[in-house]
This record gives C-alpha cells, structure tokens and sequence, in this order.
C-alpha cells in the first residue's frame, strides 16, 4: 500500500512541476487493488519485478493482504458497506473482462478473482465486438460510482486484440460527525491564494462563528504542527467497525506546496503513525474552501517516472496463470489508467475511482507552545480520506485551485 500512495504523491508532484494548475484526486487504494490482482495471476520475470515494488516476499503475501484490504473496504465481510443510519456508504466492486480468445484459467477465476477480490468475470468478444465492450464497461463504471463517472473509456480506446481488462471501482460518500458539522449559513467567498500568487474568490466553510476571536466561539479539533505544515482531522460519522476521517495537510507557505509533497514522498514515515496522530487543539479560526473535480492518468506513466518500469513486461508466459494463451502470442502491452472525482461540502464528502488494467497484444516534531492555533486553508493543499483502524489511505489529492472542475 505504501508503494501506492507513493505513486498518488508523484502524481501531485508531477502535476504541480508541470505548472498545468490543475486540481488532482487519485485513490491509492483502488490502485493497490488492480496491481494485486495482475500480481495474483502473474509467473516468471513478471511476479518478481511487481513483488520487488510492491515490497512482499511472494504471491501468498499479496493475497493475504488482498483479503485483508476486501475485508476494511467491505466493512468487514461483505461486498459493500451500506449505510447505517448517518453511517458512511462504502462500495467497492472489480471486474473482469477476459476475451473470448483467451479464457481465464479456473483457479485463478475461482480462487483469486472470486475467493479473494469478490469479482465478476465476463466472457466478451473485443475482436468483433470492441465498442460494445466499452459500453459494458462504462455502464459498470457509471452503476460502481454513483453515478459520478460515467466514462472510463471512448469508443476505439479498445485494441481489437485486447486479451484481458481488469478494474476496480470505489465508491465513498460520508457525513461529517455530529461534533464537526459546517453550518451552510456561516459559508462565505473568501480569497484563495493560487500558486502563481494571484488569487480567486471561493466559498469557504467553517464551523466557528464569525465572533472567533472570544474563547466561547472556539472549537477543539484534532490538530497538528509539523516543519513547514499543519495537519488537521475531521472525521466521518460512523455506526461501523471503520472509522474514517479526512485529513488536511496545509504547507504554512503560500508556495510552499511542492515543498510539502516533496517532503512526505521522502519521508519513508509517512504512512506510519507520526501526521496522522494528533492531538486535540481549540481553533481560534478554521475556514476550509469547498470544492468538487475529477481527474484521471496513466499509472503506468507515473511508475515510470519514479524509476519503477512496469509498462515494458509483457511476456505471455508471465500471465500464463491469469489467462490461456499460446507460445506464438505477440508479447502484452500493459496499460493502466485511473479516473476519480471528489467532492467535499458542508454536509461531508463524496467521492470515487475507477481503476483499469489491461493486456494488449504489442505490435510494434515539536509543536509550538503557549500560542493561538488556526487552520485557514487559503492556499493550495493536500487532503486524504483514511480509513483510521487499517491505516489505509482511500483517497488522496490536491486542491490548487478550488473553484476549478477539470
């Protein structure tokens, strides 16, 4: 997972050198899911290279944390969590679609695809039939997210000779806790400081009364102060084993956003316990801009520029425990795209991805003391939505600039 959530951070990266301004989501979880699925499937040359970046010892290992990560994402044995009272709504669903050319081996379809990952696998013809693959597909993804992403793929994007597509959605939608609700009538447009220093008027939403400078108005949060950032929670209602919360990690400089995601991509702590154990503060001044957008990429692309090459595999033989194929098969071009949207109000949040893989035949610490604390997100940030028992990271981004939609 932590390999994962690396990539989500060299995707921010990326984007912020490339100075294109756009806003970014990505879900390290749904990628952690498509890539141990090729793993579970994969032999040879193959395996070894996905289990080196992954950092596990073997294909049981892999498992194992599979069923760990269906079992949090299922909220605990099932193939979605569904609400409960104010409870969070949690979906996550995969597919498989394997041509007909190619059929998937049994113990791989039974025991990995459907023991593990849960999954539907299909039987379909993108010889002959591409485009209407595509639109199966994209009815799965628009059924699997809510209805927020409605096209993973266009007409003509599927290779007559595709082999195998394989994908994972994830669907989040929360309610802020009863304790750290925003009140709609208190939002207001306020300026937000873009990178290049000019600045946009946006609706900024709070939870403390505009008289915040009297210690009545105040409110405790879980907050935190770290070299060049400050980190706040605010959690999610729950009436479930999980529990998650969003997290906002705010560079104390204006410009100081590539500096802080540089910061966490060479902090091999970051997944650990240190900016996600914080400690309860009042806030004198809390203002969080709203903002909604989607964004998708080739994770492929980005492993690659982290010096991680995944895209160039593609022995047959590698696969030869996922699907059937013979000696005289062209070796795979593999590509993997994910597209995911956000949205984040005074009620809560919602949010999902859509995640896909396929196989192509290739033809050619010390807080400040005795001082005010306040946390007013007026610049570009970084935010995550964890799920706080398993540490897993479901989503995470960045916000550059909140009134954009991309």
């Amino acid at each position: 997972m932590e390999f994962c959530t690396q990539i989500a951070n060299q995707l921010m990266l990326k984007e912020i050198q490339n100075s294109f301004g756009k806003n970014i989501v990505s879900s390290p979880l749904s990628t952690n899911a498509v890539l141990n699925m090729v793993v579970a499937g994969s032999t040879g040359h193959t395996l070894k290279h996905m289990l080196g970046f992954l950092g596990s010892k073997n294909v049981d290992e892999i498992n194992s944390k599979s069923r760990k990560m269906m079992a949090v994402a299922a909220g605990g044995g099932g193939r979605s969590s569904e609400i409960i009272g104010n409870g969070p709504i949690l979906t996550m669903v995969n597919g498989a679609w394997a041509d007909r050319r190619f059929p998937l081996v049994s113990k791989y379809k039974e025991d990995v695809l459907k023991g593990i990952f849960k999954c539907e696998a299909y039987n379909v013809d993108c010889q002959t039939k591409a485009d209407q693959v595509v639109d199966e597909i994209n009815a799965w993804a628009n059924t699997t997210s809510g209805g927020l992403i409605k096209e993973v793929l266009q007409h003509g994007s599927v290779d007559p000779k595709t082999v195998l597509i394989l994908a994972n959605g994830l669907y989040f939608k929360g309610l802020w806790d009863f304790d750290y609700e925003f009140d709609a009538r208190r939002t207001e447009k306020r300026e937000f400081y873009l990178q290049d220093g000019s600045t946009v008027l946006v609706p900024f939403m709070t939870t403390i009364s505009k008289d915040y400078y009297y210690r009545s108005s105040s409110k405790d949060y879980y907050y935190g102060s770290f070299d060049g950032f400050k980190v706040l929670k605010i959690p999610y209602q729950s009436c479930q084993p999980n529990n998650f919360s969003m997290y906002f990690f705010l560079p104390e400089e204006r410009d100081g956003l590539q500096n802080l995601i540089q910061k966490l991509n060479s902090n091999s702590r970051f997944l650990s316990q240190e900016y996600f154990e914080l400690t309860e503060e009042t806030l004198e001044e809390l203002w969080i801009p709203k903002f909604k957008f989607s964004f998708d990429f080739n994770v492929l692309e980005v492993m690659d520029d982290m010096g991680v090459s995944f895209s160039s595999i593609g022995n047959p033989r590698d696969l030869s425990e996922m699907v059937h194929n013979t000696d005289d098969v062209e070796p795979f071009l593999l590509k993997m795209f994910q597209k995911a949207y956000i949205e984040v109000d005074e009620k809560g949040t919602e949010a999902a991805a859509i995640t896909h893989f396929r196989a192509v035949p290739d033809c050619s610490k010390l807080r400040p003391q005795n001082k005010r604390y306040n946390f007013v997100a007026d610049h570009p940030f970084v935010f995550m939505i964890r799920e706080e028992r398993s540490g897993l990271i479901y989503f995470s981004g960045a916000v550059l600039n909140p009134i954009k939609q991309d």
